[in-house]
């Protein structure tokens, strides 16, 4: 799977001990393997790497495809229905949205792609017969495929919106993804946003720390044969 090529600030903070470096690259491995058609296909559609999916894949979910959390995120990446539903409507709205994308969603969705196809706004709810509500449903997140094809649009996302300079944001993308599109983190440097989110967030804070930081899940795949 392909690395990481633009340059993106690290954090010398640490999250996983020293201890805790061979069990990562193990479970790395064995969820690359285990997953290694879904990245890479969403790899290839999204142009977000692999190293990134498989980071967010074992933060999110450590693999498990029928990982659901109490505020009812769903799957490998952990989506909820109404934020597959609007990452769906935003590649479309920004013109993102490939043919083999569409071609993959439709193949999961059929006609209901229509739906967020047709959404005036993010989470707007379309009032016609078959399109009202959230189209994607829970059991559409347990289908490994589209989750991480879908996961991945919205790293996409997120990743064109927080290049500074010749710097990618990771950090930001990061947080956005766990708190959702509309999250706003702090202004100023890695270690900036890092002090500010520690006052709000522990979980946030780990996330970051998790990927990016020493012995974080980056410089573990780096490592990797």
């Amino acid at each position: 799977m392909a690395a990481l090529s633009v340059p993106i600030p690290m954090t010398p903070r640490t999250f996983y001990p020293n201890t805790a470096l061979s069990q990562n690259k193990t479970k790395l491995e064995r969820i690359g393997r285990t997953w290694y058609r879904e990245i890479k296909q969403a790899e290839t559609l999204t142009k977000v790497p692999g190293a990134l999916i498989l980071s967010v894949i074992f933060t999110e979910s450590g693999g498990n495809p029928e990982a659901r959390s109490s505020a009812g995120a769903c799957g490998l990446m952990q989506l909820k229905p109404q934020t597959a539903n609007d990452v769906i409507h935003l590649e479309h709205k920004t013109g993102r949205l490939t043919t083999p994308e569409r071609t993959l969603l439709f193949n999961h969705l059929g006609a209901r792609l229509q739906g967020p196809l047709r959404q005036k706004y993010l989470s707007h709810k379309i009032p016609e017969n078959n399109f009202s509500g959230n189209v994607i449903t829970p059991q559409d997140l347990f289908i490994p495929e589209l989750n991480v094809l879908l996961g991945s649009i919205f790293l996409g996302i997120l990743i064109d919106q927080h290049h500074e300079g010749r710097h990618l944001r990771l950090d930001k993308v990061l947080l956005r993804y766990g708190k959702g599109y509309f999250f706003k983190p702090a202004d100023g440097t890695v270690e900036q946003v890092l002090d500010d989110i520690q006052t709000k967030s522990k979980e946030g804070y780990a996330y970051i720390l998790k990927v990016l930081g020493k012995n974080g899940l980056l410089e573990t795949q780096s490592t990797l044969g």
